[in-house]
């Protein structure tokens, strides 16, 4: 590739490069710099030999001659220049002869030359640039760093670290094959730290998307669950997490250098799992109210007194409260139903069954009976069942317990009780007469109401 603006030796004659001129030195470089433009030839001198250079000649050389050196190396390579480091030395070599044409003094005989080839210069060297640019490794790596930081910015899914990753990849390995030479390495290097940070990062962060990190973390949601779980339904969500950690766990291909980590955890998570089922079944209230139906049919079979009865009107009442509990969407769901409208029909079975066991009330009903009979007591059989009715009132009352609702009316019927009964026994003893309903005994009952 031969370059127009970077070319001016373009057609050159040898007769124009000074071949056969070689005592003409200045002249030669300014036709070879001007291109042959004997207008801006300025009059040549011949060049002196070795033994004519004074010694701070030789040390402080002339900078329009070193301006057209850097100029002439610089057109040769850009004859041949095709990579980048190949375009960053022909822009040295224009920059260099830039400034040494900056440095000629207005008393110097070429400054003229030097002003007119300032601009040339400087627009060979922006055309260098703008190849080396072109070429330039970094721009690559910088271009591939800038879209794998897009895909990292917005990354939600698997699918979008996993691009980010490559991505990343990318960038550092481009920045890894430039060399040391490169003009602005210190650059590089620094890009090359923070490219390889944020590949790390993406590394980690597809991680967990792993399903070996995925069961890990399900796992550790389920023990924080499991340690504030009361509920049924607090310990079924415990549950699903340990059964969606084993299912990732489960899901790693034996390929998988994971495999062996996740063996021992599944079985961990299994027994964990099984753990949680019995809190479950604890908790179920199907379960639950099935276990109360048992007890309260276990109670019934020898329930007599009225503390058995409302012990087993206890257990139907938490039955029933444990089968109102059951949600429509549980398994057991129709059976629930069926033995909810039993439980109700037992329930009121058994508060029939504490009435009727209440001493409190079968003392009044004795009584009620023992009153009754003396109305028309007259012989001494009629006595003694009255005097047995009576016993029988007292002793109930005297069963009475403390936490029942009329205790506080027991001494009170006590005592009217048994002035009852000794009536009774009086008159069975001496074979009497029933007592005159118009003027009853002292202590009779008809003046004490039941």
């Amino acid at each position: 590739m031969q370059l127009r603006s970077l070319s001016p030796f373009k057609g050159l004659s040898l007769a124009c490069l000074g071949i056969s001129f070689p005592t003409i030195t200045i002249a030669l470089l300014s036709v070879m710099v001007a291109g042959c433009d004997y207008r801006l030839l300025f009059t040549a001198t011949a060049a002196p030999s070795a033994e004519e250079i004074s010694p701070s000649a030789q040390e402080n050389p002339d900078p329009v001659s070193e301006a057209i050196a850097h100029a002439t190396t610089a057109a040769n390579l850009t004859q041949s220049a095709r990579t980048w480091e190949e375009w960053d030395r022909v822009a040295q070599h224009w920059l260099e002869a830039i400034a040494r044409l900056k440095t000629v003094s207005i008393e110097h005989y070429h400054w003229d030359f030097a002003q007119q080839r300032i601009p040339k210069y400087q627009k060979n060297l922006t055309y260098a640039r703008q190849q080396f640019d072109r070429l330039d490794p970094l721009k690559p790596a910088l271009t591939k760093g800038g879209r794998a930081s897009q895909i990292t910015r917005v990354a939600l899914h698997k699918r979008d670290w996993n691009k980010g990753v490559q991505a990343w990849q990318d960038a550092v390995t481009q920045l890894q094959i430039i060399p040391p030479t490169y003009p602005q390495y210190a650059l590089v290097q620094q890009k090359r730290v923070e490219y390889e940070r944020n590949l790390t990062f993406s590394k980690q962060q597809l991680l967990q998307f792993h399903p070996f990190y995925q069961g890990i973390a399900k796992a550790e949601e389920a023990k924080q669950g499991a340690e504030t779980a009361s509920t049924m339904e607090q310990w079924e969500k415990v549950s699903l997490l340990w059964k969606q950690a084993i299912a990732l766990l489960v899901s790693i291909s034996p390929d998988d250098d994971k495999a062996i980590l996740a063996a021992p955890k599944i079985k961990e998570y299994e027994s964990h799992l099984t753990e949680v089922h019995q809190q479950i079944a604890q908790l179920d209230p199907y379960n639950r109210a099935v276990a109360q139906v048992e007890s309260a049919r276990k109670l019934e079979k020898t329930a007599y007194s009225m503390g058995e009865w409302e012990a087993v009107r206890g257990e139907w009442q938490k039955a029933i409260a444990h089968l109102k509990n059951v949600p429509t969407s549980h398994s057991q769901s129709a059976l629930a139903e069926q033995l909810l409208a039993e439980s109700q029909l037992n329930l009121a079975y058994a508060g029939q069954q504490v009435r009727q066991s209440d001493p409190f009330d079968r003392a009044i009903a004795t009584a009620e009976s023992a009153t009754k009979l003396t109305k028309s007591a007259f012989s001494l059989y009629d006595w003694n069942t009255i005097a047995s009715q009576w016993q029988e009132a007292i002793a109930l009352l005297q069963s009475v317990p403390p936490t029942h609702g009329k205790h506080p009316l027991v001494a009170q019927k006590i005592t009217a009780y048994q002035a009852a009964l000794d009536h009774a026994i009086q008159q069975s003893r001496q074979g009497l007469q029933p007592f005159s309903t118009s003027s009853p005994p002292r202590h009779s009952l008809a003046k004490t109401p039941l």
